[in-house]
């Protein structure tokens, strides 16, 4: 099993206006986007979302199995 700390990465539903860190896209408030709290990163529910969360997900399953 995975496990979760408070500052890392995950979808939100933004409460402010923003910009997508990988393509520029606008991301309205009220948009699902993916957040990278500690870079405070936005990246659109789109490919750039999808491959930040992928990207993730991979680097904390590889942690999780090191540190079996």
């Amino acid at each position: 099993m995975m496990q979760y700390y408070r500052d890392d990465p995950r979808w939100i539903i933004t409460k402010f206006k923003g910009r997508c860190h990988r393509c520029g896209k606008v991301i309205k408030r009220g948009e699902q986007a993916f957040y990278y709290p500690k870079g405070r990163h936005l990246f659109c529910d789109g490919p750039c979302g999808q491959a930040a969360d992928a990207d993730f997900t991979a680097c904390a399953q590889d942690e999780a199995a090191c540190a079996r």
